[in-house]
């Protein structure tokens, strides 16, 4: 049990914390709700041995809008200007722009393709653009790409303010531990340990168990290139007390996918608050004033209850975290 002394000594400390997640500033471009910016390509900028049946991906803010931009891909040194506009599709639930060449790519060449700005959902502000630089290999993807799945899932709570409605909201949030992956490209073994083979796999996160989640449907919940090896990813959502599990594939620039890596990852949630003075910053980063406030509440009440007796604080989780847990 804490002593008056102890807890009068933590009870500053919670204030002073408190008081600096009020004071922290806004992160920069941290808001998606009126700036549609690319955020990354598959594959990643200077990757080699793409395969010449690739297709070629742009993830923007899921914000964004495609209203038919133009997308041009130019071979380099070639004598030939850069061609019409490459087809694109567009999927307005990840945020993915997709094209396909209508021939194969030369390989061994070096090509750059432009994507393009694009608008967001009632603005007529632009997002960001950028030129990818990539070499095509001499080969054409014909294996499906391997992938151990996800290896590890811890969870936690973040209690921030939203950038875009300036509230005060309470999410999950998931981090999630992932196995290697390889695909069918040349010198995979090599570039593996340079972000999931090159930067050339999308990884795709499904939630497979959960309220409102159909067994018999999965829900995508993430769609990415995949990180580098030895980073996970982190998945967020509304607060949902239950059983929650998550599976994932990888696919390659062929459209091949990866057979699911062994069974989902689960774990069993439980219903905020639960701060123990562990944690004072959210998963999810700066909260503004409302979130200091709010936190410095919840720890004046955790001190009145601290000492009430071994009967409360036995099934108190220990001191590692807010309501984490995994597999």
């Amino acid at each position: 049990m804490l002593t008056a002394r102890r807890r009068s000594a933590w009870l500053p400390a919670v204030v002073i914390v408190a008081a600096s997640v009020a004071l922290a500033p806004r992160q920069v471009g941290a808001s998606s709700c009126t700036s549609p910016d690319l955020v990354e390509t598959i594959p990643a900028d200077g990757t080699a041995h793409v395969p010449t049946n690739a297709s070629l991906f742009a993830r923007y803010e899921t914000i964004a809008q495609y209203q038919g931009e133009t997308v041009t891909l130019e071979q380099v040194g070639s004598d030939t200007p850069p061609g019409p506009a490459v087809p694109a599709t567009f999927d307005a639930t990840s945020g993915l722009l997709q094209v396909t060449p209508a021939q194969p790519l030369t390989a061994n060449q070096s090509y750059i393709l432009h994507w393009p700005s694009l608008r967001g959902l009632d603005t007529a502000t632009l997002g960001s653009k950028t030129d990818l630089h990539f070499t095509t290999g001499s080969e054409l993807y014909v294996s499906p790409p391997t992938f151990a799945g996800i290896t590890g899932l811890a969870w936690d709570v973040s209690r921030a303010s939203d950038p875009c409605t300036n509230a005060i909201v309470e999410r999950y949030v998931y981090r999630l531990a992932l196995g290697m992956a390889a695909d069918d490209s040349q010198g995979a073994n090599e570039l593996v340990a340079d972000g999931g083979v090159g930067g050339s796999l999308t990884l795709l996160v499904f939630q497979t168990s959960g309220p409102g989640v159909d067994a018999d449907a999965p829900s995508q919940v993430l769609v990415r290139r995949m990180p580098p090896v030895g980073e996970g990813v982190q998945v967020t959502s509304t607060v949902a007390v239950g059983h929650i599990c998550f599976s994932a594939i990888v696919r390659d620039l062929a459209l091949k996918s990866s057979p699911a890596g062994g069974p989902p990852v689960c774990v069993d949630t439980v219903a905020p608050p639960f701060f123990y003075g562990c944690d004072v910053a959210g998963a999810g980063g700066s909260g503004g004033l409302g979130a200091a406030l709010a936190l410095g509440a919840v720890a004046l009440a955790t001190i009145a209850r601290v000492g009430r007796g071994a009967r409360r604080s036995r099934g108190r989780p220990a001191c590692t975290g807010q309501g984490r847990g995994g597999q």
